[in-house]
């Protein structure tokens, strides 16, 4: 009788142990700054946060409207990589630390980032400068594509971005969120992947949020798929102006090998064979034509956006290696989207002067002005 009673003593114990231990994370996980789901209020700081890349040298029309400063502290500013490239890293006090990742700038270099579109795997090694290898990995199916400059640009800043993450860890910061604008939000993409499939690996207890602010497409239906499997439950956003152009960038061709193995069109001649020679005859020959012509756009998108692009990136990078491209120039967008519709308001000014730049629909205050407008600060 006495041992059952020790027994039930402990049991009891256990039980309380587990419901304090429970609570305890339950508070933990409440506190945390950083939520899943898209945050207007957040975007619009965000926004204007990575607006801040802008400088005397780096002025666009239709950029100069100065939007609210970010809450956040700057305590790093990168060097200039790549092909123009440079990030920022900015310290909430809540303790969230945010990747800023400069978008494009009016130099021929930067331009040259986005035209170098042709697509090489998700998975490889490239040859950036002096010589050096870098490994990457950003989805997990080898069938993933993705934009060979910007990845370029994410290799030229990866290991300065990781070097940054762990020092801000081990300072206590486990919240993290990504954001870049136009070739930032294209970038911010690109580097989640990245950080996702770090061979050594990021601490388990970070938490990253990614805004895709007017960001082009990246990738290929697979590293789409894998993108958004990723960062499932509201933890990344590709943020649209549906007037701006940039997002429908680049150009794309969807091929029958961009489909996966088992489609309609596996295996034609067989699944035509019992078909009268007239209609069998006449099906193969439309199939053949569309093949070709499909395959000869994406030859050519290849050639001028892959091969000719990359004798121009050689003479900016004169130690880059020309990587192998795929056959393939199926874009697809990714990320969670949150579409920005124009107002009656928006149209007034906008649509009057919008002969004077084809930027501006895709600058920043026209992205702040329709995430107010869409979703108005409370109160």
């Amino acid at each position: 009788m006495h041992q059952i009673i020790n027994h039930m003593k402990i049991i009891k114990l256990l039980l309380i142990i587990a419901v304090y231990s429970s609570s305890i994370f339950t508070d933990i996980s409440a506190q945390s700054a950083l939520k899943p789901g898209f945050i207007a209020e957040e975007y619009r700081e965000l926004i204007s946060l990575t607006s801040r890349h802008l400088d005397s040298n780096i002025i666009l029309e239709y950029s100069k409207k100065i939007l609210p400063y970010p809450r956040a502290k700057r305590v790093y500013i990168s060097k200039v990589t790549g092909l123009e490239n440079k990030w920022d890293f900015w310290v909430k006090k809540e303790g969230i630390g945010i990747i800023s990742l400069r978008g494009t700038t009016p130099t021929k270099n930067s331009w040259l980032e986005n035209f170098y579109a042709a697509m090489i795997p998700a998975i490889g090694e490239i040859t950036i400068d002096s010589g050096k290898k870098f490994q990457y990995k950003l989805a997990s199916d080898s069938g993933a594509y993705i934009h060979a400059g910007w990845m370029l640009g994410i290799a030229s800043m990866a290991d300065d971005i990781v070097m940054h993450i762990n020092d801000a860890y081990k300072q206590g910061i486990k919240d993290f969120i990504i954001i870049g604008h136009s070739q930032g939000g294209a970038l911010a993409i690109l580097l989640r992947s990245y950080l996702e499939y770090l061979p050594e690996g990021l601490p388990r207890d970070i938490r990253i949020k990614t805004y895709a602010s007017a960001a082009p497409k990246v990738g290929n239906t697979k590293f789409a798929y894998d993108f958004d499997f990723i960062t499932r439950g509201g933890w990344a956003f590709r943020v649209i102006n549906s007037e701006d152009w940039v997002p429908q960038m680049p150009f794309t061709v969807q091929q029958v090998n961009d489909l996966n193995e088992v489609n309609p069109f596996f295996d034609i001649k067989g699944k035509t064979k019992s078909m009268p020679f007239a209609s069998r005859t006449y099906v193969r020959s439309a199939y053949s034509k569309m093949l070709r012509r499909a395959r000869k756009t994406q030859e050519t998108y290849t050639k001028y956006l892959g091969d000719k692009a990359f004798i121009m990136c050689e003479k900016a990078i004169p130690d880059l290696e020309k990587p192998a491209f795929t056959n393939s120039f199926n874009y697809v967008a990714c990320g969670t989207p949150i579409i920005l519709m124009p107002t009656k308001s928006y149209y007034s000014y906008y649509m009057k002067n919008a002969k004077q730049s084809i930027f501006i629909h895709h600058m920043y205050y026209a992205y702040y002005y329709l995430c107010l407008q869409a979703y108005p600060e409370k109160g």
